[in-house]
């Protein structure tokens, strides 16, 4: 089950050994940064995408660092995961699993979908990791975890955590491609992604949100939102507040239905008109 967490920075999540993933696209001088940042033999930095098929991309790639509590590189870790999406927390039982671990993230690296039988997928991308996890069936949860016994991710909910039901040695291990992202996933992922973004709002708005069941109110306003063609983040809360205003379903009543049917205006516009209404 996934729950809401402190840092893991600053409240251990578990006695085993930590790891972080980091996406090197957030910080060009990632590298350089963790050579500076390593200072004892316990701290390990490790480039995910060498010997894969993706090796060509290292240049702006992951690091999975074996990153023990205290010292300059778990300080380094925390501070660009705490202003960036760039990546996530994972623990194992010991040291000795690292290699272990290595090996599962980049099978994890390649999934199949409809039109390709392999591609790759930033599965450590704290924004789709919530949503992804919550898209897997008993089986895949169990393979996509593999040797970690938690993780854990920073998203608008803050940071968030999910431990392994079955850890241990023997954990399935995820074959590369193994994961299908079909269109029926791909959808669900998008709708557990809007039930995040629902949970945060429902936080942000609270003081005017008195109904007994907030998130799935502004779920329902998010999803309009997404069917009327508004995807960015800014413009489902300017949606979510004309919903505060003017009441649940307000698009399908008149005049914004008319509004909202209108050709001759951008979306854009259309949001415009709707606030002056």
């Amino acid at each position: 089950m996934i729950k809401s967490i402190d840092s893991p920075f600053q409240v251990p999540v578990t006695p085993g050994v930590r790891c972080v993933i980091l996406d090197g696209s957030f910080d060009p001088y990632l590298k350089a940064s963790l050579n500076q940042a390593i200072g004892y033999a316990a701290e390990q930095c490790v480039p995910l995408l060498d010997d894969t098929r993706y090796a060509g991309l290292q240049a702006a790639g992951p690091f999975a660092l074996l990153c023990p509590a205290g010292g300059a590189l778990s300080e380094y870790a925390c501070a660009l995961l705490e202003r960036a999406d760039a990546g996530c927390v994972a623990y194992l039982e010991d040291a000795r699993s690292f290699a272990q671990a290595i090996a599962h993230w980049r099978q994890l690296l390649t999934v199949s979908t409809d039109d390709t039988p392999a591609r790759m997928m930033r599965f450590f991308e704290p924004r789709w990791l919530e949503p992804l996890i919550s898209s897997l069936n008993e089986t895949e949860l169990l393979q996509f975890m593999g040797p970690i016994t938690d993780l854990a991710w920073r998203n608008e909910m803050g940071w968030r955590h999910l431990a392994n039901p079955r850890p241990g040695p023997t954990a399935d291990v995820q074959l590369p491609g193994g994961l299908h992202l079909s269109p029926k996933r791909q959808e669900l992922m998008g709708q557990y992604r809007l039930k995040v973004l629902a949970g945060r709002f429902a936080q942000d708005y609270r003081a005017v949100l008195p109904m007994p069941e907030p998130v799935e109110f502004v779920y329902r306003q998010l999803v309009a939102a997404r069917q009327a063609g508004y995807l960015q983040l800014a413009e489902q809360e300017r949606w979510l507040r004309l919903a505060l205003i003017q009441g649940d379903g307000f698009w399908s009543r008149f005049p914004d239905n008319e509004l909202l049917a209108r050709e001759d205006l951008g979306l854009g516009d259309k949001l415009v008109e709707l606030e002056r209404l």
